[in-house]
């Protein structure tokens, strides 16, 4: 399961999946926590400004304990640490804590700097300044907002303080408010878009499980079933073909390959079997030549025998006539021994062998195919004529078949020459691609262009005889085909046909079963 693509694509959809919503997740965690730190400190702001206004008659009519009662009032409230206002000195004269009052802040203090970052203070605290974060020693943080407390002309008095002209600020406000809560917050909301964010992965991923299940590990493992049955030999299974996409035309054309290779193998078969036929058909035609060519030798052997008989039923031999028997026994001997040679021969070519591929010597070949045939040419006056004239006569080949091939063309050649003729025999080298061509003539009375495209077919014959099968060229056309050869026709009416036969020396391995010429297997010239 693990190394299956639906898999791989499920772990690669949540990878991504999962870095997406985690970078997503932080990117909206982290904007949420600014807008919210942002919406507070404006809140902050608004609370300063808020109780510098609620406090402003109190100043006015130096109510200092209304000022101080509205200080202790507001920083009891839930969320407010600490409040303080500083004069222009820089000493704390208001204050939540009681014994701050009096103290002089540091001009380096957090609270100060913001003012004083300069020789000379700030008459207004830039927005982005006026707002600091610090950490309680209790471990939570604290946010700190200044307001200055700017001087007015009502304000402005002999007794009190210099006109504003003089004296733009008379002191700071400075408010801190606790932030546990709100950071208690983010946290909750934090681990909710982290819950939410990892729940739609999982439905995400979930969905896309399924639809992975669905759409293509169940369609790809219908589909691997196709090979498995195919190398075990089961040629009637097909891929179910399931919608319109790149897996269903990968099934169709599967299903397509299968339904070409049982096409091949019946057709194999059947010209395996047309191989034999036309044999046994050949069989049959040669069968009164061999028994013909049998019985001479047969009657020298027997007037042999007899002669020998008489020699030594007439008393004791002389040497000459131990001689004489002698030379009728050894004549004898050849007789018998011509008669093995044609029932070997005969033998050989009737057995059905399988098409065994093997080093081959086509001059041994032709030689063998013209002394089984030599009878029909006899009775027939036709005379042979060999030209081997390779250098090379050796090729791959399966013997049995092209001894077949040669013998049907030259039982054809005997039957385009019923008033005799000669047949001619030849081969020779071809250089690129190396090969060994071979032709058979005769000076018959050729082929009629009209139906020199079919000579090759089955069944198909201009004979009359009855025993006639029609088989002999189309076996040479299969077995050209399985050597992946090529055989090429050359004939005019009244001039005599010939068939050139092409082998490569070697056979390609069935991966690359294409004949090695350009031209197709059967060419007319």
């Amino acid at each position: 399961m693990a190394n299956s693509l639906a898999f791989k694509l499920f772990s690669l959809l949540l990878l991504i999946g999962a870095v997406v919503f985690i970078s997503l997740t932080s990117v909206i965690i982290r904007a949420n926590s600014r807008h919210v730190m942002h919406e507070i400190i404006l809140s902050a702001r608004r609370t300063n400004a808020l109780l510098l206004r609620s406090m402003r008659q109190s100043m006015l009519h130096n109510r200092l304990e209304d000022v101080a009662q509205t200080i202790g009032i507001l920083g009891g409230e839930p969320g407010v640490e600490d409040i303080r206002i500083y004069d222009k000195k820089g000493s704390v004269i208001f204050g939540t804590n009681n014994r701050e009052i009096g103290q002089k802040a540091d001009l380096k203090a957090e609270q100060c700097i913001v003012c004083h970052i300069g020789q000379e203070p700030l008459e207004h605290i830039p927005e982005t300044a006026g707002a600091r974060i610090i950490t309680s020693p209790n471990g939570y943080r604290i946010l700190g907002v200044v307001n200055p407390i700017l001087n007015e002309p009502t304000c402005a008095a002999p007794n009190c303080h210099q006109p504003p002209s003089k004296q733009k600020i008379l002191g700071m406000l400075d408010s801190q408010f606790n932030l546990s809560q709100v950071d208690r917050d983010n946290l909750v909301i934090r681990n909710l878009m982290i819950f939410y964010s990892i729940g739609a992965v999982l439905a995400i991923e979930l969905f896309a499980g399924l639809l992975l299940m669905r759409m293509l590990h169940t369609r790809v493992v219908k589909l691997a079933d196709g090979p498995r049955e195919f190398k075990n030999g089961n040629l009637d299974f097909s891929v179910p073909v399931e919608g319109n996409d790149e897996i269903a035309d990968l099934a169709r054309s599967f299903n397509s390959m299968i339904a070409s290779v049982k096409r091949a193998e019946a057709e194999t078969e059947l010209s395996r079997k047309m191989v034999q036929v036309a044999k046994m058909a050949a069989m049959g035609k040669l069968a009164a030549s061999v028994a013909h060519e049998i019985n001479n030798p047969l009657g020298g052997i027997l007037t042999y025998c007899r002669l020998t008989s008489r020699k030594i039923n007439a008393g004791p031999l002389t040497e000459e006539e131990r001689v004489v028997a002698q030379g009728y026994l050894e004549a004898a001997t050849c007789e018998i021994r011509r008669c093995g040679n044609i029932v070997k021969n005969l033998l050989q070519f009737s057995t059905s062998a399988e098409s065994v591929m093997e080093k081959v010597d086509i001059h041994s070949l032709i030689d063998k195919s013209l002394s089984i045939t030599n009878h029909h040419f006899e009775i027939n006056e036709i005379s042979t004529v060999t030209r081997l004239e390779a250098k090379n006569s050796n090729f791959i080949g399966n013997a049995n078949h092209i001894t077949q091939a040669l013998i049907a063309l030259f039982m054809n050649a005997v039957e385009a020459m019923p008033g005799g003729g000669a047949l001619t025999v030849a081969t020779q080298d071809v250089l690129g691609p190396d090969a060994l061509r071979i032709s058979v003539a005769d000076n018959g009375m050729g082929i009629p262009h009209e139906i020199r495209s079919c000579i090759f077919e089955p069944f198909f014959t201009t004979k009359e005889d009855a025993h006639s099968t029609g088989l002999g060229l189309s076996v040479v056309y299969g077995i050209m085909l399985s050597h992946q050869g090529k055989i090429e026709v050359e004939s005019e009416p009244g001039r005599g046909t010939t068939f050139i036969l092409t082998f490569p020396r070697q056979i390609k391995p069935p991966e690359d079963q294409k004949t090695m010429f350009e031209q197709p297997v059967v060419s007319h010239l």
